[in-house]
């Protein structure tokens, strides 16, 4: 991987993305699976304190461990022509500047002692300082697979990194180990990463670091960081508020709620940004094609993301009882007020795509800006009253910039957001309908709430989730007047088998 990286061919361009975008999807499905699982298993092994305490120090941890993850990673997908002397500045500079980072958060972990009173932190904070080195080790690699859209060796190599942090968080717990095996658990995958990067990505670091060849990346890395930084530490503004108010145990709540609402999330969306920033990036000068993938792509996204929307608001209580144990009813509350907000925070993620493709983060920033002056009122609003309340205010924040979002996102290429939303009306309509539907006929026809309630938690939550499903599909079939949803989600599966062109 010498001279200037290799492009994709345009014939090949298709292929890759989706079989890249169906690899992901099914690692991912995989990773929550085996997460779902472990959490599961930890949550009956560990207390809602142990997870809160950790929580107090990722909410900080991960926004460090993330910078040149978020922007070095953006920016050596979508750079054409970029050579590996470039590459290795970025890589230098980005290992020196997470080596900074981690030494300055060994301590403010003390800071975190005396803000929350919670001896344990600064032990905590100083273990995970660690994983900010570790993301800095394999940015690089991992970002330069990825631009040459190699997405399925990435994603086993992170699903084999979710499954041993589970196994040696599992085995902690078991020993007495406490709140260290959810430490543990968040040191092993970028652990295992570092590792995975180096065999998978022949490229090595070769010279030293030059400023004129990491200026443009560094700058561009900022502006992305920027923006992912006032996203992040708004959206952890809920934790840290809970916390003070409220204490571990209640956070602790929060946060498994808080979890298992993002799966979703998790699932459809972060396995397909890089697919789609590497895509849009190469179709930014044809406009129309540009339109017809985005316009595509959320509704590919918005379609399972509102049922999932649907199934978890009406079986959230039954769900967190089965997956967690009957000691987190409160997190079970929490995750019916998340519930309705997956589908448009789907929706919401996609606006990022806009901003990365296009190359416009300046706008990105000021969008960002907007958005955390919403979301800090809401969440200031909503932290002395309670868990329920602070995620009730999260999804109607959601829902009021999702498409505001889209529209100043595709402002420079003039994106029609009547085309947008003319392909996602039915969804959150039908998903609107059949869940108050569902919900209004529990609570107004008592012969059908006594037959649910008497029905196992199993039972109950397959019958919201098969019921809930066929008529939310229907539903969408109805007002699209076929099933077209279905039938663009099938005819990707030939893509997805077939190979590139010689």
């Amino acid at each position: 991987m010498e001279g200037t990286f290799s492009e994709i061919k345009p014939g090949d361009l298709k292929t890759k993305a989706v079989k890249g975008a169906s690899a992901n999807i099914v690692a991912q499905f995989v990773s929550i699976l085996c997460q779902t699982i472990g959490v599961v298993i930890l949550a009956r092994l560990l207390k809602p304190a142990d997870f809160g305490l950790v929580a107090m120090v990722t909410a900080f941890s991960v926004w460090l461990s993330n910078f040149g993850v978020n922007g070095f990673t953006e920016y050596i997908i979508q750079k054409q022509g970029i050579s590996s002397e470039e590459v290795t500045s970025i890589y230098w500079t980005h290992l020196l500047i997470a080596t900074t980072l981690a030494v300055g958060f060994v301590f403010f972990g003390f800071v975190l002692v005396d803000l929350n009173g919670e001896p344990a932190l600064s032990g905590i904070a100083a273990a995970l300082s660690i994983t900010i080195v570790f993301q800095a080790l394999s940015t690089s690699h991992i970002a330069l697979l990825k631009r040459e859209m190699r997405f399925a060796p990435v994603a086993v190599a992170e699903l084999v990194g979710v499954i041993l942090s589970i196994v040696f968080a599992i085995a902690a717990a078991v020993g007495g180990m406490g709140y260290w095996a959810v430490v543990i658990r968040q040191l092993t995958g970028p652990a295992v990463l570092v590792l995975a990067s180096r065999i998978l990505c022949p490229w090595r670091p070769k010279g030293s670091l030059r400023f004129a060849k990491v200026w443009p990346s560094l700058k561009y890395a900022v502006q992305i960081y920027s923006n992912i930084s006032l996203a992040y530490l708004t959206h952890s503004l809920d934790k840290v508020l809970l916390g003070k108010y409220h204490g571990a145990q209640l956070l602790g709540n929060y946060d498994r709620a808080y979890y298992i609402f993002t799966m979703p999330a998790a699932q459809l969306l972060t396995p397909l940004h890089n697919v789609a920033l590497a895509t849009l990036s190469r179709l930014k000068n044809d406009r129309a094609k540009y339109f017809d993938y985005y316009g595509k792509a959320v509704s590919l996204i918005a379609f399972p993301g509102i049922l999932a929307s649907l199934i978890l608001t009406v079986s959230a209580q039954d769900l967190v009882t089965l997956l967690l144990g009957p000691n987190w009813t409160e997190a079970g509350r929490v995750v019916v007020a998340f519930g309705p907000s997956i589908g448009a925070l789907l929706v919401y993620g996609t606006s990022s795509w806009l901003y990365l493709s296009l190359g416009t983060p300046n706008r990105w920033l000021r969008w960002n800006i907007f958005a955390a002056i919403v979301t800090v009122i809401a969440f200031v609003v909503a932290a002395p009253i309670g868990a329920v309340a602070m995620a009730t205010a999260y999804s109607l924040r959601t829902y009021l910039i999702m498409l505001p979002s889209i529209w100043y996102a595709g402002r420079p290429v003039q994106l029609n957001l009547r085309v947008v939303l003319r392909n996602l009306w039915p969804y959150f309509f039908s998903g609107i309908a059949v869940g108050a539907g569902w919900l209004l006929l529990l609570a107004y026809v008592p012969p059908m709430k006594e037959l649910i309630a008497g029905l196992s938690p199993i039972l109950r939550i397959l019958v919201a989730t098969g019921v809930s499903s066929v008529l939310y599909v229907v539903s969408v079939a109805i007002l699209q007047g076929s099933f077209i949803s279905v039938r663009e989600i099938l005819s990707l599966v030939p893509y997805i088998f077939s190979r590139p062109k010689p």
